[in-house]
C-alpha cells in the first residue's frame, strides 16, 4: 500500500506545548512561581515591541542569554516521544518555544509559532516584509545591524504588543480542527491566541492535558489530565492515547 495511504489512515494528533516541555532540558519557564518574568519583571520591558528599541543593548543581552541556553539544551524524553507518535499519528506541534528543540529531536512538522532563538531580523517592518529573517547563532557583543538596510536588527521571534504571524495561526488552528487527538504539553494555558487553539477541536476529539498543574477551570475542557514532569510521563500518556486509538 502507498505510503500516503498509510498516513492518511493515521489518527491526527494536534500537539501544543510550553516551556514546561524544554524545562527537563534545563530551559527556563517564563510564569509560575520561578518563572522568568516573576523574578525580572523587568525583562517584559525588553521584550515588548514599543519599549525595546531603546534599549536595544539591554534586549540584546537578554536574547544572547536565551539563544546561549537554547544551544547547550538536547531534547528530552518528552521531545523525543512526540517523534516516536509519528509511526502511529499524523502529528502536527504547535509550539510557543523558541528553543528550536522540536524539531532537533526530529519532529517532521512544527509550527513555531512565537519564533525561534536562532534567527534574526531587521526591526524595520518594510525591510523585514521584503526580506525576511537570517539564521543567527552568534552571541552579539553589540547590537547587530540589518545587512540590507542598516538598521538596528532584533531576534525573530514575537515580541509583546505583538500579533502571531497569521500564516502559522492558520496551520495551527486547521490542525485543531482536523485533529482527532489534541493534547496541551507543559503550558500555563493563560498566553492567548495559542491557548485559544483548544476551542476549534471539533465534537468528538479527545484532549488531553499534560502540565506541572491544571488549567483554570480545566476539569470541563480536558478528558484526560496528567499532571507532572513531561519527561517523564509523556511516553506512556501517548502510547495509552495510540492503543485507545485502535479500540
Amino acid at each position: 500500500m502507498p505510503d500516503a495511504a498509510i498516513a492518511e489512515r493515521k489518527p491526527r494528533l494536534a500537539v501544543l506545548t510550553g516551556a514546561g516541555i524544554s524545562a527537563p532540558s534545563g530551559l527556563p519557564v517564563y510564569r509560575g512561581g520561578n518563572g522568568m518574568w516573576d523574578r525580572n519583571p523587568d525583562i517584559a520591558k525588553l521584550t515588548t515591541a514599543s519599549r525595546w528599541h531603546g534599549k536595544a543593548q539591554q534586549a540584546w543581552e537578554h536574547w544572547n542569554e536565551l539563544r546561549h541556553a537554547a544551544s547547550i539544551a538536547q531534547p528530552n524524553p518528552a521531545h523525543e516521544a512526540l517523534v516516536a507518535a509519528e509511526a502511529h499519528f499524523d502529528v502536527h506541534i504547535a509550539t510557543q518555544n523558541i528553543d528550536g528543540l522540536h524539531t532537533r529531536a526530529g519532529s517532521a512538522n512544527v509550527t513555531e509559532l512565537h519564533g525561534n532563538a536562532f534567527a534574526t531580523r531587521c526591526s524595520r517592518k518594510a525591510c523585514h516584509a521584503r526580506n525576511g529573517a537570517w539564521f543567527d547563532d552568534d552571541i552579539h557583543e553589540t547590537v547587530p545591524t540589518c545587512p540590507h538596510c542598516g538598521r538596528i536588527a532584533r531576534l525573530d521571534v514575537v515580541l509583546f504588543g505583538e500579533q502571531l504571524p497569521a500564516k502559522k495561526m492558520r496551520a495551527s488552528i486547521e490542525a485543531s480542527r482536523r485533529a482527532d487527538v489534541w493534547i496541551a504539553i507543559g503550558t500555563s494555558g493563560t498566553v492567548f491566541p495559542a491557548a485559544g487553539l483548544i476551542e476549534f477541536c471539533r465534537p468528538g476529539t479527545v484532549r488531553v492535558l499534560v502540565n506541572a498543574q491544571p488549567w483554570s477551570d480545566s476539569a470541563s475542557t480536558f478528558e484526560k489530565e496528567v499532571l507532572g514532569d513531561a519527561a517523564a510521563v509523556l511516553g506512556d500518556v501517548l502510547r495509552e492515547l495510540h492503543v485507545a486509538a485502535l479500540r
